[in-house]
Parts: C-alpha cells; sequence; structure tokens
C-alpha cells in the first residue's frame, strides 16, 4: 500500500508538472509572438542602432578600398624618399626624421584600416538598391518604421506601369538625426485612432524629417465637427471654431485669435484672423506706412492680372497668412493654392473652411508640381532677411522649375536689413526674368530705418534651349 500511494503521488506531481510546463510553453509562445509583432529578429541583433547608422551612412562617404590602395602608395613614396635620404651623403637628418615620423602615423593608420577591413567595420557598397534600402531599415527599431521603409515587391513578380519591380517610400535623412521623434510619432496600434501629435509631426518636417512616413491609424477630427460654409459665404466669414482641433494652441478659438490683446503664440500674422478689417482690403486698396508717404510696396491684383491679360489662371501662393491673397484671387477667377504650415496658429484649416486649397509643405520640400505648369507665384512675409542665400537659390531655382515660359513671378513685400540689399537683390537678378515692377521702400512699420521692403513682379522668358 505505501509503494501504490507513493507512484500515486508521484504520479499526480508529474502530471502538475506537466501542466506547469505546459502553461509555461504557452506563455512563452504568447509572448514570442507579441515580440515578433513589435520587431523583426534583426532588431535584437543590433546591438548599437547608432554605430549601424554610421556604418550604413560609411560607404556614401568614403571608398575603404581606394583609401588603402592611396595609403600604400604613400608609403610606398615615403619609404623611398627615406632609402634615398640615407644613401645620400648630403641628406638632411632634420627632414629625414620628419618624414619617418610621417611615416609611422600614416603606417598606424593603414594598420587601423586593414584591422577594420578584416573585422568589417565598414559595409561594402549594396550591390543592389534593395539591399541599401534594407539596410537602412534596420536603424529603427519601431517595427512600422521599418515596415515603411522596406520596398514592397509587386505582386506575381511583374514590373508596373512605371517599370519598376517594386514600390520605394521614402522618408527625409534628418528623420535618422531625429530617432527618438519619430520613433514616437509611429508608436501606434494600427487600425486604432491616431494620438493628437501634429505638433510633433510638424517638428519633425520643420527639421528635415520631411517627407514623414505615412501611418496606418485614424486621425483625429474636431469633436463637434458641423458642416462648413457655403462657398458664397466662406470666404470672407470667420468659420465655426468647433471645426478645428484646439488642443495645442494657446488660443481656443477664432475670436482670441482676432483679438489685438491676446498674445496669440505665432508671428508674422498678428491681423490675418481678422478677415474684414485687415484682411478684406488687400491688393485691392494699396497700404502706406507713413502717411505722410506716397511709397508703398504693395501691388494690386488688378494691376498684375492686367500684365498678362486672361493668362493668369492657375497659381501657389507661398507665404505665412489665412489664404486671403488665394481669396482674393478666386473672386478673379483665379485657382491658387496656399502653402502653409500651422507656425501657433490653425492657418491650414482656415484656408480649408473659406473654401480654399490648403497646400501643408514646409520650405525644406521641393515643390510637387510638374515643369512649366504654373502661371503665377507669389510670395509675401515669408522669405525675408532670415534666408541663407544658399538655401533662397535652391528655392528660386524651384519657382523657375514650375512656372511656365511667361508666367509671374510676384515678390510681395520681402524685407531686410539695408546692408544685406544688395545681395538679396543679386539673387533674385540671376533668375534674368523682365521685370514688370521693382520697387524698395523703407520699412516704418517700427520706429526702426534699418530695414526696407522689396517688392517686384518679374516675367519668366521662353528659354527655348535644345
Amino acid at each position: 500500500m505505501g509503494k501504490v500511494n507513493i507512484f500515486k503521488k508521484f504520479g499526480s506531481c508529474k502530471g502538475i508538472h506537466r501542466l506547469v510546463i505546459f502553461i509555461a510553453t504557452f506563455a512563452i509562445l504568447i509572448c514570442i509572438a507579441i515580440f515578433s509583432k513589435a520587431y523583426s529578429f534583426k532588431s535584437f541583433v543590433i546591438s548599437d542602432p547608432s554605430c549601424n547608422y554610421r556604418a550604413f551612412i560609411a560607404p556614401h562617404q568614403i571608398n575603404q578600398r581606394e583609401i588603402t590602395k592611396t595609403v600604400e602608395i604613400v608609403i610606398h613614396k615615403i619609404q623611398k624618399q627615406l632609402d634615398q635620404m640615407r644613401d645620400s651623403t648630403d641628406s638632411n637628418t632634420k627632414h629625414a626624421s620628419f618624414l619617418a615620423d610621417i611615416l609611422g602615423h600614416i603606417e598606424s593608420v593603414h594598420k587601423s584600416l586593414s584591422l577594420a577591413q578584416e573585422n568589417s567595420v565598414f559595409y561594402p557598397l549594396p550591390s543592389t538598391s534593395n539591399q541599401h534600402f534594407e539596410e537602412f531599415g534596420e536603424y529603427f527599431l519601431t517595427e512600422e518604421i521599418r515596415k515603411y521603409i522596406r520596398i514592397k515587391p509587386n505582386r506575381l513578380g511583374k514590373q508596373n506601369f512605371m517599370g519598376a519591380n517594386g514600390t520605394f517610400t521614402s522618408i527625409g535623412h534628418s528623420c535618422f538625426s531625429m530617432k527618438k521623434e519619430l520613433e514616437e510619432y509611429m508608436d501606434y496600434d494600427i487600425g486604432d485612432i491616431c494620438n493628437d501629435d501634429w505638433k510633433l509631426a510638424q517638428k519633425l518636417m520643420v527639421h528635415g524629417c520631411d517627407p514623414l512616413p505615412r501611418r496606418r491609424c485614424f486621425s483625429k477630427a474636431p469633436q463637434f465637427y458641423t458642416k462648413p460654409l457655403p462657398i458664397n459665404e466662406s470666404l470672407w466669414k470667420i468659420p465655426d471654431d468647433r471645426n478645428v482641433r484646439w488642443s495645442n494652441y494657446r488660443c481656443k478659438n477664432f475670436t482670441c485669435l482676432a483679438s489685438k490683446t491676446t498674445k496669440k503664440g505665432f508671428f508674422k500674422c498678428a491681423d490675418c484672423f481678422n478677415l474684414m478689417d485687415h484682411e478684406f482690403p488687400r491688393w485691392i486698396k494699396p497700404v502706406y506706412q507713413n502717411p505722410n508717404s506716397n511709397l508703398t510696396s504693395d501691388f494690386l491684383i488688378d494691376v498684375v492680372l492686367n500684365m498678362k491679360p486672361g493668362e493668369i489662371r492657375i497659381g501657389l501662393d507661398f507665404s505665412i497668412g489665412t489664404g486671403t491673397f488665394a481669396a482674393r484671387m478666386r473672386e478673379n477667377n483665379v485657382t491658387v493654392i496656399s502653402a502653409t504650415i500651422n507656425l501657433g496658429a490653425p492657418f491650414s484649416e482656415i484656408i480649408a473652411l473659406r473654401g480654399l486649397i490648403p497646400l501643408y509643405l514646409t520650405i525644406n520640400q521641393r515643390l510637387p508640381f510638374f515643369d512649366n505648369t504654373l502661371d503665377l507665384i507669389h510670395t509675401t512675409r515669408f522669405l525675408d532677411g532670415w534666408v541663407d542665400f544658399v538655401l533662397l537659390d535652391f528655392v528660386l531655382y524651384d519657382w523657375d522649375r514650375v512656372l511656365r515660359p511667361g508666367g509671374l513671378l510676384w515678390i510681395d513685400s520681402f524685407f531686410c536689413l539695408k546692408e544685406d540689399l544688395d545681395d538679396y537683390l543679386q539673387v533674385f537678378k540671376m533668375l534674368r526674368y523682365r521685370k514688370h515692377k521693382w520697387i524698395v521702400v523703407p520699412k516704418w512699420d517700427k520706429n526702426d530705418d534699418r530695414e526696407v521692403f522689396f517688392s517686384a513682379v518679374l516675367e519668366k522668358p521662353a528659354r527655348p534651349f535644345r
């Protein structure tokens, strides 16, 4: 009986052990499934993402084999020169010592390069573009970023109508230096509601992480969204406050934004939410800063349109504002897209609610228009004296690219310091556009005579190059 009881106890213990092992195994499998959803296996292999990033960048900055070969040639030449100096009776000991010292440093570098090659510190240049994309994807740990960057091969292994075997999705190069912010932006549950993080997205864009990756979550909408006003009312009427998400703004309604006594938290557009008093007269009545002078940097829309009667149909307004220029142009049967970002206020939202088209675009990006397509580009109070000359060069050449031959570039109240004026004017002159209007006037709005306004309407030449 004792033996039977012992065996029974042993069997029950063994059953319990089996149950525990089964539960533990099941728990481990669940953990593996969860982790495999969040991370690919390679993310656990990477021990130091920052080191891997430098490794991926290295092939584009240097060619290791060429450097090693060059170092070997230099070593050979110095050794040959030292041998000649030793054999010579009138050799300079000081120079020989100097060359010997340099040779020692170069041989040390050569040894480091050889060791690096043996340990594969630098990755070789990828043999295919596919490998190149895969390597850059491994820098990030957030699986959604990795999935976005990876090449998406076409089904059935066939080329698409564009002649490509897959889809190549990209992100801005500065995204790699903003890894923490980008991974926070891409940390969401697929198919769920996105965080109200447009401000983080805009920070990434402004700092060069542009374009941003797409996301697989639903953007938040205002809680009590109402129907927008009809187009015959929306152009000059303040929209309903309920149609904007106000959580990331100091002001929580349009009345606050239009109030002159409120610190709004944005700049260069102090009155542009005051649609009737401040915005309505713009470009139909000249503004004289000094009552004692008839000088103004403003050109009227009718005057500009009459320079090319019937030819101005579509254009771009690259400015800070609420879309008033586009509204005025719409009244003249001209379609203008307003490029803007939300600098402390809902500029994109109010432009759309006025029945106009907002293009959410930073100055970092190439314009999303094909060559020689736009009739007009207008800019005011945005590309001013803070802009680097090389950056302005790139921007103007891109504007030139999308303007059609005979199209107009309207520089509206560009302001800068007097001492910088000639340099900025040279940048505009390099376009070699025909000058319809060109004026420089003092900027009196701040009781400071150090700044000036520059305005011009310029016509792109045909340039019939073959």
